[in-house]
């Protein structure tokens, strides 16, 4: 948690630091005006969530229900549990998330909890509702695998597209669609890393056929990958342009240096996901080449990590006005 909040502090300073002069609390060494740490851990939280809850179902439909021809060694090391155990997790920290929102607001404006809910509850229970199928169904992935993950994806799919039938605001729509693409893309990513890959490294026994199997699950990742990425390009920057309003901002405001941090971030992932795609993709399915694409995989999560933190930072600053 300190690590966190360090980061976190890091990209807010850097924006203030690069934007225009500014006194009082917005001053050197100190957050710009508008951020808040719990805040940008609360954000943190929700996109964590989101990340592991869709990467779960992306892994299950998306990438080992169109993978043929499994022992039954590796069937048992993919079983659909593993996965589901991280969908869990997800459905958790976005409860966390939906919860502790007004919790907080209830501690800083000093009122009970059911006074800082929102006022209209009905979005706001229906979420619970949802993030609690969701729950079920992954709870229930071992006893009955195709209802399950049918209920999972249900929930899960509702939860983080809420904005889109009960919003308004159109860059909220626009976001709701950006974070599942992206989950869709990285959380898919993360969880065949953690679930597929690094499970067939240690307990597949034979290496031949493990390479090969790694191969089939990063083929069947790619389609998934290469038609969520044009949407998070697309969401994102229509998303930037929304809040930003004017091209000059991106340099004179806090909220621009920010973004600017973001952007570098989001390249160098960019670049890490073509180089898998273009280099290492095409040469799996020899022994040793599963270490290789692991490696590589890792290094891109973890740049995909630093772009969470620093839009967890990004959405807590104001946008230029």
């Amino acid at each position: 948690m300190t690590n966190l909040v360090s980061l976190l502090q890091a990209v807010a300073q850097t924006a203030q630091q690069m934007g225009p002069p500014r006194g009082g609390p917005g001053g050197p060494g100190r957050p710009p005006p508008g951020f808040g740490y719990t805040d940008a851990l609360m954000e943190l939280t929700r996109f964590v969530g989101s990340f592991l809850a869709i990467g779960a179902v992306g892994f299950r439909f998306g990438i080992v229900r169109r993978v043929r021809g499994m022992s039954d060694e590796a069937r048992t090391i993919l079983r659909a549990d593993n996965a589901a155990l991280l969908g869990i997790l997800g459905v958790l920290l976005l409860a966390l998330n939906t919860l502790g929102a007004p919790y907080l607001t209830s501690i800083a404006d000093n009122k009970s909890f059911a006074e800082a809910l929102p006022k209209n509850l009905n979005p706001f229970e229906f979420k619970l509702a949802m993030l609690a199928l969701a729950f079920i169904g992954f709870a229930l992935v071992r006893a009955a695998p195709s209802f399950g993950w049918i209920l999972a994806a249900i929930g899960v799919l509702f939860t983080v597209l809420q904005p889109l039938y009960t919003g308004r605001n159109f860059a909220n729509k626009v976001n709701a669609v950006h974070i599942l693409a992206a989950s869709t893309w990285l959380g898919t990513l993360l969880v065949l890393t953690l679930v597929g890959i690094r499970g067939l490294i240690r307990r597949h026994s034979s290496g031949g056929h493990r390479a090969g199997l790694v191969a089939d699950l990063v083929n069947s990742f790619s389609p998934l990958a290469l038609t969520a990425s044009p949407i998070v390009a697309i969401t994102g920057a229509t998303t930037a342009w929304l809040h930003l309003k004017r091209l000059s901002a991106l340099w004179t405001t806090s909220y621009g240096i920010a973004l600017m941090v973001k952007l570098v971030l989001v390249l160098i992932v960019v670049v890490l996901g073509a180089w898998n795609w273009k280099r290492v993709r095409p040469s799996l399915g020899t022994e040793g080449t599963e270490q290789i694409i692991r490696r590589s995989a890792t290094m891109e999560l973890m740049f995909a990590a630093l772009v969470l933190i620093a839009t967890s930072a990004l959405v807590t600053l104001p946008s230029p006005g």
